[in-house]
């Protein structure tokens, strides 16, 4: 799985969200299970 900038990430057990700075390859990992990709918010 790619990440590309401007994606969010969210994990769903403690609810930390993430911010893609810098594209790369790989899972988005956090608690142990893989982060799940949601729409950006409005600022």
């Amino acid at each position: 799985m790619a990440t590309q900038v401007g994606e969010i990430y969210l994990c769903q057990i403690c609810g930390n969200k993430v911010e893609v700075m810098q594209s790369g390859v790989g899972t988005l990992v956090c608690c142990g299970k893989p982060m799940v990709k949601v729409e950006k918010e409005e600022k």
